[in-house]
């Protein structure tokens, strides 16, 4: 039976040697019991949004009429997954062998898209600050996420200013859920600060067609959560493109981006597709100087949750090959959510250095030194 080790139960004092790592989870969902836990955190003229119920935040219309978490998980205490640190360590950091995790929380959507981006803003501050305090300087095996309003790109900057040196902080955080695709202008001034630090930009689905959003798919709205999580790697395909073509990898050519829960298996046919295009509508974009796979490669990153797995896994494993995935694939698990990836066996498959790869390496090629150094300023 797995023990917690020193650093899942002790603040990182030290930086960490990557030999010793045996997988990095790049998505753990952490509770906030209650947005009151956020008031000590808020500035008091937001105060008034927390009293009498809190904040309106829009919902998604889709209910998961299967399991919506991993219910074996469940805290009696506050009948959450992950709302405490030590529960949260020992129902999955122990029992899975992970050694380091990134947290991704749960108000990702919301800040993403909802309207009032001013209070948003406030909230994501506070929110990024709970995170620090409560998750990530007590505790060496857990590293943040800077969520911030990608609606409001200057207040984003901002966060990333603020938080951008704080060695618990491992990337920038928003929803893939947007008004406008993510290679836009409008967003270049968080990318830029983003940058200035080193920190890798993510974007996580679930809140699409909600608040300020665009529908979930091309054509709308679906009928089922069936529907509606099958459709998520549409956006994430959309902004990819987006990307790409607006040139935002030639003017930030160290920006790293990744694609956390969007499934990996559509990235192949966006790279073909594009190349395939590319020489006949090149003059549409002169800013590209190389063929557009080149970037998605050299810059791009895609969490393995939720995996594709057809019966043969050969399958996987050729398009896993023509995404290189050797370069651009890191393992998230998504706990405590119900299509939980469990590392031990859904990747059996993997041959073993590929599976060092997508475990750790990638993902320290991604986040960068920060996700070795001790979290405590």
């Amino acid at each position: 039976m797995a023990i917690a080790t020193d650093l899942h139960t002790r603040p990182l004092t030290e930086s960490l040697d990557p030999a010793t790592l045996r997988l990095i989870d790049t998505d753990i969902h952490n509770d906030l019991p209650s947005l009151q836990e956020l008031r000590p955190f808020l500035a008091r003229e937001w105060h008034p949004y927390l009293d009498n119920g809190g904040p309106k935040f829009a919902a998604r219309y889709y209910a998961n009429t299967g399991s919506g978490r991993m219910d074996d998980a469940v805290r009696e205490e506050d009948g959450l997954c992950a709302g405490d640190p030590d529960w949260t360590i020992g129902q999955l950091m122990v029992k899975y062998r992970i050694d380091l995790g990134v947290l991704t929380g749960g108000l990702t959507g919301a800040i993403s898209v909802d309207h009032n981006a001013r209070f948003l803003a406030a909230l994501a501050s506070a929110y990024n600050d709970w995170t620090l305090e409560k998750w990530v300087r007590p505790y060496g095996c857990f590293k943040g996420s800077i969520l911030v309003t990608p609606q409001d790109a200057a207040a984003a900057a901002r966060e990333i200013h603020r938080l951008g040196d704080d060695p618990g902080m491992v990337q920038v955080l928003l929803a893939s859920a947007a008004r406008i695709p993510y290679g836009n202008v409008c967003y270049w001034p968080l990318y830029e600060a983003a940058v200035q630090y080193d920190l890798p930009v993510a974007i996580h689905v679930g809140a699409e067609g909600t608040g300020i959003a665009n529908p979930p798919t091309g054509v709308g709205y679906p009928s089922t959560y069936l529907e509606f999580h099958t459709d998520h790697s549409q956006t994430m395909m959309a902004h990819c493109v987006s990307l790409v073509t607006e040139g935002v990898f030639e003017r930030f050519p160290t920006l790293k981006f990744a694609f956390i829960e969007g499934g990996v298996c559509w990235a192949p046919y966006v790279m073909g597709r594009l190349d395939r295009l590319y020489p006949q509508l090149k003059a549409e974009t002169p800013w590209l100087k190389r063929p557009p796979s080149e970037y998605i490669i050299s810059n791009c990153y895609f969490s393995t949750q939720p995996i594709e797995e057809p019966d043969d896994h050969k399958q996987l494993l050729q398009l896993l090959a023509m995404l290189h995935a050797e370069k651009t694939v890191v393992f998230a698990s998504d706990y405590p959510h119900w299509d939980f990836d469990n590392p031990i066996l859904a990747f059996a498959h993997f041959p073993k250095e590929l599976k060092c790869r997508v475990f750790v390496e990638n993902a320290l090629e991604m986040y960068g030194p920060r996700l070795l150094a001790p979290s405590a300023r």
